[in-house]
């Protein structure tokens, strides 16, 4: 008697460990799953906005309409910049340097943005630009754009 006893309960016991088994195989696969699926959903859509700025990045287009002193002696230097391309543009900066001497002075803009077609007047004064022949007008745009010109003073 104490033997069949013994081998229903074993018998039990072994469909038991089975079904707590199945159970934590079930639960580890499903979490699994659900956690692969939300990092293949972000990797998507990171992929997705790189390969748009990318894009977004090779149709954009400015060029410089207008770059001149107003004055004689030079002390302000305006700056027209036009977009040409089909997307809007965002000039962050424009840098006016001379190579020779290590001059730099950099605007800042706030309000750079451009549409399709349209274009944008920067005024920059300092009273350091009469004292060089030649300066280099760099803009500079939020994705990393850049276009440049010369200017004679």
């Amino acid at each position: 008697m104490n033997l069949k006893q013994a081998r229903k309960r074993r018998a039990l016991a072994t469909v038991i460990t089975s079904a707590i088994m199945m159970t934590a195989v079930t639960i580890m696969g499903g979490a699994g799953v659900v956690w692969s699926q939300t990092s293949l959903n972000s990797q998507q859509m990171e992929m997705a906005d790189t390969a748009n700025d990318y894009l977004n990045k090779i149709n954009e287009s400015m060029t410089f309409e207008y770059v001149y002193c107003d004055s004689d002696p030079c002390e302000t230097i305006i700056v027209v910049i036009t977009n040409v391309g089909d997307l809007g543009v965002d000039v962050s900066k424009v840098t006016i340097s001379d190579k020779q001497s290590g001059y730099t002075k950099v605007q800042s803009l706030s309000k750079g943005q451009i549409m399709s077609d349209g274009s944008i007047s920067v005024v920059i004064d300092d009273s350091a630009f009469q004292l060089f022949d030649v300066l280099d007008i760099t803009a500079s745009t939020t994705r990393g754009n850049i276009i440049q010109t010369q200017i004679h003073t």
